[in-house]
């Protein structure tokens, strides 16, 4: 298993969202050092379309590689980058964790 995507499940997993997700449709770390160009491939890889997608990130690079896609973003301020920074990148929605599961679906469904 690739380091980039073992990462990914080991994260999520420890807060109990690692099911069901699809891994083989996402990109990762190890598939292009640029983040738009991640965002393009993921899109690819699962067949859809930059309207029906969300990208939940945690950097302003995950901002920047959303928006050069047409892709919502919900930024999560759980790495090195707090809600200010991600916001002053553009991030529509802003969260200061994923603690709340359900904030968390309703901004996926429905949107900012």
């Amino acid at each position: 298993m690739p380091v980039q995507l073992a990462l990914a499940e080991l994260k999520l997993q420890v807060l109990g969202l690692d099911t069901p997700i699809l891994w083989g449709l996402g990109a990762y770390g190890e598939d292009h050092d640029v983040r738009a160009a991640l965002v393009r491939l993921s899109l690819e890889r699962a067949h859809t379309t930059a309207d029906a997608a969300v990208l939940i990130g945690d950097t302003p690079a995950d901002i920047e590689g959303t928006h050069a896609n047409g892709v919502r973003v919900i930024a999560v301020a759980t790495g090195r980058s707090d809600e200010a920074a991600l916001r002053d990148a553009g991030a529509e929605v802003v969260l200061p964790d994923l603690r709340d599961a359900e904030l968390m679906v309703k901004f996926v469904r429905n949107g900012a």
